[in-house]
């Protein structure tokens, strides 16, 4: 099989990898740019089978061999990426932040990072997208893991005689089985490996293809213009959030598979194999490795408004092109002089880059466990942090008196731990919370399609025991709005259509009856509907590291008039509930004490919001202060 330098598919990863960095600038025209990932990988399947068949039937094949090219081919741009990054990080990221990025570079130096961020990804206060400094590693992760089996998958094709039929098969296999797992588990479908295969599978089915096919210049125009319009339309047309979008991500697929078949002899061609593209595919790894980091800290450093400007996204296009064409220049290239990897052992080899890896592995992973390096940041900013944090069980102040109250409940429930542990303080009682992020308090109520799904009813299952148990007052909080028809089975309901809001409000409503029957006669204060910031909180723009950055945009204050309309329907329901048990249950909206003319977000400088539905530290304490008549009169009467 011929190896020769194919400037097409050189055009071709210039293609993919601007694709991928037009997208990750947010320019609107180019909101499909993520299928760059996937003409890679269609194009590493092609490169990666042709390479190891010609060993193969060459007779010269080495699997140590082929290890040492691939790990000396990905691993030192890599793993200077991931040092880069992390000493940015240190400073200029809080310890919060630079906790974060510091599991990221563990879990990118392992080549786990797309498995990390499959599972966090169910976490329910899981970092978006925007606040992870290697999300684009993930990619690179899955490759690595293809890369380990690949070779003895083809190797043990091969000596069954049939190595096409069965990379067909294994396509096939993996195609249907990602459209399956994409109805339940999409992020599954997206981040993990045998999901992936079939693109590296359809890479790979170019080789039969190239000698069954010779196209004629005509037919290889078409194929090369084909290809070039399904690419582009994936580009320009395809977005994220797209329905079906499993099945879609075949016509960028087979627009990278036409433009491999279509050669670079085509007038069509001349698009891909100019002398710019041509250079741009060459330094198309190191420019995927070093793009995402300068996009993330040059937001995060200057602000969005400084970078979103044609300044600003010039500025950073040139420095990623500058930091690549050194990256390729001065890292990548050194290590894949022919010279160089074949006379390095196996062994040699994978002590060298073992060594290295876990040595910086274990730094990053001492840097996780440190909490950040928390004495990076003097104690006065530290504790300003801490405001703006999520309450926990560390914030509970310790008391020697009795237990005298439960709260329980979800993470809304959970958020009002700082403030009543500061009240329960000045009373001389403590309070027992038992409440788990995400999961729903209700008897007969489970959660839909969700990982989640065991540990909250053990929960569940586990606190409404221990309620039915004791009768000491309890404060009950929840974020109602989530567990309706589309989040949620309830197990009384005999199935069919998701009904309207106010039907599943009705069903929500004889839920909590049913609870408030099952656990018995005692006093309860149920919270109403959460009063909700007016913007979203970029929690990494909001703490402050060694070194300023540019802050959080300031969030106004939202007119109470549409708080009391957005809370109203859910308001109203509970207090249906309060007027069936009037000398029991009491009910607290918090839109009436938060909130005056206006419901503030920030107040002398504090964010009281940790993220747009939940308190902040400082928030939870604002609120109680504000409503504190209310909780004192429930818990002395």
């Amino acid at each position: 099989m011929e190896s020769r330098f194919r400037p097409e598919i050189a055009g071709l990863r210039a293609v993919a990898v601007v694709s991928v960095v037009l997208f990750h600038l947010k320019l609107g025209s180019f909101q499909g740019g993520f299928v760059g990932v996937d003409i890679f990988f269609v194009i590493s399947g092609y490169l990666i089978t042709r390479n190891i068949l010609s060993d193969l039937q060459a007779d010269h094949f080495s699997l140590g061999q082929f290890y040492v090219r691939r790990t000396r081919r990905i691993y030192p741009a890599l793993i200077f990426t991931v040092v880069v990054t992390y000493l940015v990080g240190a400073l200029w990221c809080s310890p919060e932040m630079f906790l974060d990025l510091a599991k990221e570079c563990t879990h990118a130096l392992l080549s786990i990072s797309n498995i990390q961020y499959w599972r966090e990804s169910y976490q329910y206060f899981a970092p978006s997208s925007d606040e992870l400094a290697l999300l684009h590693c993930w990619s690179l992760s899955l490759e690595e893991q293809f890369y380990l089996f690949w070779p003895i998958f083809i190797i043990l094709a091969r000596k069954a005689g049939r190595v096409f039929t069965i990379i067909a098969v294994a396509a096939v296999a993996s195609f249907v089985v990602s459209i399956l797992v994409a109805r339940t588990d999409p992020l599954a479908a997206f981040f993990l490996m045998p999901f992936r295969i079939f693109e590296f599978a359809v890479g790979a089915l170019i080789l039969p293809l190239e000698k069954k096919i010779k196209p004629n210049v005509l037919s290889a125009e078409l194929l090369s213009i084909g290809g070039m319009l399904a690419i582009g339309a994936s580009v320009l047309l395809f977005k994220s959030d797209m329905p079906h979008l499993d099945v879609a991500i075949l016509l960028p697929c087979l627009g990278a598979v036409a433009t491999i078949l279509a050669g670079d002899k085509t007038r069509s061609s001349r698009l891909l194999v100019n002398a710019a593209m041509i250079a741009l595919g060459g330094i198309s790894y190191s420019l995927y490795l070093c793009h995402w980091p300068i996009i993330f800290f040059g937001r995060f450093i200057f602000g969005d408004d400084a970078i979103n400007t044609l300044t600003g996204t010039l500025t950073l296009i040139a420095a990623m092109v500058a930091v690549a064409v050194a990256m390729n220049l001065l890292i990548e290239r050194p290590f894949l002089r022919q010279s160089d990897f074949r006379s390095v052992s196996f062994r040699k080899n994978a002590l060298v880059f073992g060594s290295l890896i876990l040595a910086l592995a274990a730094v990053t992973h001492i840097t996780f466990l440190s909490k950040g390096f928390a004495s990076r940041i003097p104690k006065a900013q530290l504790e300003s942090a801490h405001l703006q944090d999520f309450p926990s069980d560390q914030d509970l102040i310790p008391s020697q008196g009795p237990i005298r109250f439960d709260l329980a409940g979800d993470s809304h429930a959970t958020q009002y731990i700082a403030g009543l542990s500061k009240l329960a303080a000045q009373l001389d009682v403590r309070l027992d919370a038992r409440t788990a992020a995400g999961c729903p308090l209700l008897y007969g109520v489970t959660l839909k399609n969700s990982r989640r799904r065991e540990f909250c009813e053990s929960w569940r299952d586990q606190t409404l025991k221990y309620l039915e148990h004791t009768d000491l007052p309890l404060i009950y909080s929840q974020r109602w709005e989530l567990y309706t028809d589309q989040t949620v089975d309830f197990d009384f309901e005999p199935g069919g259509a998701v009904p309207s809001p106010e039907e599943a409000l009705e069903k929500l409503q004889f839920a909590i009856e049913n609870m408030i029957k099952m656990i018995g006669a005692r006093r309860i204060l149920i919270i109403g509907d959460q009063v909700k910031a007016s913007c979203q909180i970029n929690r990494p723009r909001l703490l402050e590291g060694p070194l300023p950055h540019a802050p959080l945009p300031p969030c106004p204050p939202t007119a109470r008039d549409l708080v009391d309309q957005s809370t109203a329907p859910i308001d109203r329901m509970l207090s249906r509930i309060q007027a069936k048990w009037p000398d029991r249950i009491e009910l607290m909206r918090p839109v009436d004490y938060f909130c005056d003319s206006n419901c503030p977000v920030v107040k002398d400088g504090v964010w009281l919001y940790f993220e747009r539905t939940h308190f902040s530290v400082a928030g939870s304490q604002y609120m109680v202060a504000h409503a504190q008549d209310k909780f004192r009169r429930f818990l002395e009467n």
